[in-house]
């Protein structure tokens, strides 16, 4: 093994925790199980591979943890019970470590990950990060405007993925009683009205593309390589959310790019829209879950 001074450093290359990891796992009890044995070797050859793809060293901190807990999610497409078992594996791996004195900290100690999460749990961004997200998407650039457009349609409207990627140029309307957004979904059609930052940011979008808009036209489309001007896939707009959101520095683990839609509920019912106005712009079954949780959660009256 490496000097003292060596093993107890902040910072460790690849090579450095391979080696502990042999030590590691070697140094198991005989009461574990072959089975055991080999579930840590996989998770522990996981995080191997993740400290590689950070450049082949990795800062020993709770924080850069838990960006390996995103990476498992996001790239990986680990579940959350399985996640739940890497994560055992890196608080053993590391406690043996602390335990041996070869790290100045155990920096996975408390670190814990929500088993279970449904779409109807997702994380409520605070008003922080709220506003962190509105600021990184202030830019000129075309594709700024329209990520910072979608986020405002999911963000402050309320908006799905899917209903995003189905709204039409003809779709954004002008009537008596302001600017307004006609979404599609399951379930029908519904008039959304749209605040005025919503409406400025799809209007400096529109006014920046190139080319005649077809009325039947996609509302948002791809700017890439490849399919340029048509629309937008949702697995695109959820790729480019998570974008902002990584822009923003929210990296906790209960937030995703749905967390958007669920956080507008709450903004808007938090400044004074009514449950009849709730009705009239959001799905039955989003607004019933929605509610729900917020009230059990105990952020909005039992009442409303």
């Amino acid at each position: 093994m490496p000097s003292e001074n060596r093993d107890r450093a902040e910072i460790l290359t690849t090579d450095a925790i391979s080696a502990r990891v042999e030590h590691f796992l070697s140094s198991l009890s005989p009461e574990k199980s072959l089975a055991t044995r080999k579930t840590y070797g996989r998770a522990l050859g996981v995080f191997m591979l993740w400290v590689d793809e950070q450049g082949g060293k990795v800062q020993l901190s709770k924080e850069s943890l838990q960006d390996y807990l995103l990476y498992l999610r996001r790239v990986r497409k680990v579940k959350d019970r399985t996640v739940q078992t890497y994560l055992t594996a890196v608080r053993q791996f590391f406690a043996f470590l602390s335990e041996k004195g070869l790290l100045q900290k155990d920096p996975s100690k408390g670190l814990k990950v929500k088993v279970g999460a449904s779409a109807g749990s997702r994380a409520i961004l605070t008003m922080d990060e709220v506003e962190r997200l509105l600021q990184v998407t202030e830019s000129s650039d075309l594709i700024d405007l329209r990520d910072r457009a979608i986020l405002c349609c999911m963000l402050i409207e309320g908006l799905s993925e899917g209903e995003v990627v189905r709204c039409n140029y003809k779709d954004l309307e002008h009537t008596l009683m302001g600017e307004e957004l006609v979404v599609r979904g399951r379930g029908g059609r519904l008039r959304v009205p749209l605040d005025s930052r919503t409406y400025k940011s799809i209007l400096a979008y529109l006014s920046s593309r190139i080319g005649y808009i077809r009325p039947t036209g996609p509302l948002f489309v791809s700017h890439g390589p490849r399919g340029q001007n048509e629309r937008l896939k949702v697995r695109s707009v959820r790729a480019r959310m998570r974008v902002l959101l990584d822009k923003a520095g929210i990296k906790r683990l209960d937030v995703s790019p749905q967390s958007l839609t669920h956080t507008s509920i709450y903004l808007l019912i938090r400044s004074g829209v009514s449950r009849a106005a709730m009705r009239q712009r959001t799905r039955p079954w989003r607004l019933f879950h929605r509610i729900n949780d917020l009230k059990a959660r105990g952020l909005i009256d039992a009442s409303y």
